[in-house]
């Protein structure tokens, strides 16, 4: 039996979580990630983004697999795509955190 390889792509369209949205930094002080989730408040005329949110909830820790999983055990994400990013993220954050480096958000 011979399987086809998936090419792997990017989605051209970001569709937002209906749920909302996340903020994660690096809390130097206590040494630890911080994983901020907003509640979608109010979208601007003919716009899918939300133009604010309402801060609902914060993660803390410094072992992205616990962050991630308290995540989703809390019911906080609702897309898939949305909670890959976030492993992603917050893989990077613990990276920056171990190794004594910035983390940034969305940055490469």
């Amino acid at each position: 039996m011979s399987i086809k390889p998936i090419e792997a792509e990017k989605n051209v369209r970001l569709i937002l979580d209906p749920k909302g949205f996340f903020v994660i930094f690096i809390d130097k002080n206590r040494k630890e990630i911080v994983v901020e989730f907003y509640e979608n408040v109010s979208k601007k005329e003919g716009s899918d983004r939300p133009d604010t949110g309402k801060l609902m909830a914060t993660v803390c820790g410094r072992n992205a697999e616990a962050l991630c999983h308290t995540i989703v055990r809390e019911d906080l994400v609702s897309r898939m795509e949305h909670a890959t990013y976030l492993g992603r993220e917050i893989q990077k954050a613990e990276f920056a955190l171990v190794s004594g480096l910035s983390y940034e958000q969305d940055v490469k």
